[in-house]
C-alpha cells in the first residue's frame, strides 16, 4: 500500500510499504482521508516534535475509513462501518522496520476494538489513547465532516475543562484550526469579548466571521495594549493554541488579574519561555486534556446542522501523492485545514 514516511528530518516521501494485518479484537480500514495537523504532523516532518522522534516513521493521526475486514473476536465493528482515527502502524511499535507517527496517511489502517476487550476481561487497551479514539461515525454524515469532527472534538472536548466563560472576554493566540474553533465554542459560550491574535489579516478576519469580536494582528506595533483596550483592561481567559516559545509571557501581559492561561497547543521541543518571577499574583496555568471521542459526536452535529461552517474550516483536499504541495499549502497560510484522501478512484 501507500503511505507517507518521513524518512528524516525535513523530508517525507510516499513509498509502498505492507499492508497491515488485523489481530483478534482488531480490524481493517481503507483510509478514506486524513486530516493534516499543521502543529504535530509539521513538527514531525521538521523533527521537533516533543513526544515521537523516530525514523523512519509513517504520518497522519486524523483519519476516517470504512471497514473491510474484522478479526474474530471482533464485535463493535462490521465490515462497511465509517470509523475514526485507523492507524497503519500501532503508537509504540513498529513494523517492517518502521516506526508509529501513527501512519493515517496510507491506504489501509487498523481499529483495535477496546469494548469487547474490556468484555471479554482484557484490559491492555482500556487507558489506550489511540483505541479510546477509534470509534464508529454516525450513519449519513459526509466524509469531509468526520475529518473535520476530529480536530473540533479535541479542541471542543478541551474547552469544556476551563472555567465558565459567560459574560467574561477571551484572548485567544493562534488563527489554524485549533484557535478558530476556540473561538467558536467561546462565542457559544456566551463570552462577552473575544478578541482573536494572528500573523495574517485574512486569518484574523476570518476569525470574526466565525465569532470573534476583534481580531489583532500580532506583527502590529503593541497587540498587547490593543487587547488590553479591547477588553477593557485585559482577558479573563487567554488559550494559547501556537505552541511557540514566547506565547505564555504574551498570555501573562494580556491578562488580567486573577485570569487563567489554558495551554492547548503543544508546547515546543525546548519548552516555553517563561521565568516565574514574570508571573502576575492571582493567575492560573492550565492545560487540559484533549479528548475529542467524549466531544466527537456533539462537534459533528454542529457541522451536519451547519451551526459551525464545515466549508470555511475544511478548505483544501488534495490526493496523497500531493502531499508536498499540501505541506507547503499549509506552511503559507492559504490552508485554513485539508486533508489528504489515499484513494482516488
Amino acid at each position: 500500500m501507500k503511505a507517507i514516511i518521513v524518512t528524516a528530518e525535513h523530508r517525507a516521501e510516499l513509498q509502498d510499504i505492507p499492508r497491515p494485518a488485523c489481530g483478534p479484537y482488531e480490524a481493517l480500514v481503507r483510509i478514506e482521508a486524513c486530516g493534516i495537523c499543521s502543529t504535530t504532523d509539521r513538527e514531525l516532518i521538521a523533527g521537533t516534535q516533543l513526544h515521537s522522534d523516530r525514523y523512519p516513521c509513517v504520518l497522519g493521526h486524523e483519519a476516517v475509513g470504512k471497514v473491510v475486514e474484522t478479526g474474530c473476536k471482533v464485535r463493535s465493528f462490521t465490515p462497511g462501518d465509517r470509523v475514526t482515527r485507523p492507524v497503519g502502524i500501532w503508537p509504540g511499535s513498529m513494523r517492517d522496520g518502521l516506526a508509529s507517527a501513527w501512519g493515517g496517511f496510507a491506504e489501509y489502517g487498523i481499529v483495535r476494538d477496546r469494548q469487547s476487550m474490556l468484555a471479554d476481561g482484557d484490559r491492555t487497551a482500556a487507558r489506550d489513547y489511540t483505541a479510546q479514539r477509534q470509534n464508529v461515525v454516525r450513519p449519513g454524515a459526509e466524509l469531509r465532516d468526520a475529518v473535520l469532527a476530529i480536530s473540533l472534538g479535541e479542541t471542543a472536548s478541551w474547552f469544556r475543562h476551563l472555567p465558565g466563560v459567560a459574560g467574561k472576554t477571551v484572548c485567544i493566540a493562534g488563527t489554524g484550526i485549533a484557535g478558530l474553533s476556540i473561538a467558536i465554542w467561546s462565542r457559544l459560550a456566551g463570552a462577552r469579548c473575544v478578541v482573536v491574535l494572528g500573523r495574517r489579516d485574512t486569518r484574523t478576519k476570518l476569525a470574526c466571521e466565525l465569532g470573534a469580536d476583534h481580531g489583532v494582528n500580532v506583527r502590529g506595533p503593541d497587540p498587547v495594549q490593543a487587547v488590553r483596550e479591547l477588553t477593557g483592561g485585559g482577558a479573563d481567559l487567554f488559550c494559547e493554541a501556537v505552541g511557540k516559545k514566547d506565547q505564555l509571557r504574551l498570555g501573562l501581559a494580556v491578562l488580567k488579574r486573577g485570569g487563567t492561561l489554558a495551554v492547548y497547543a503543544a508546547p515546543p521541543r525546548d519548552g516555553y519561555d517563561l521565568c516565574w518571577r514574570d508571573l502576575p499574583p492571582d493567575v492560573r496555568i492550565v492545560q487540559p486534556p484533549a479528548e475529542e471521542h467524549l466531544a466527537y459526536g456533539w462537534a459533528l452535529d454542529l457541522l451536519q446542522r451547519g451551526i459551525v461552517p464545515a466549508d470555511r474550516l475544511m478548505t483544501h483536499s488534495w490526493p496523497l501523492h500531493e502531499h508536498l504541495t499540501a505541506f507547503d499549502g499549509l506552511a503559507s497560510g492559504d490552508v485554513v485545514k485539508g486533508m489528504l484522501t489515499p484513494h482516488t478512484a
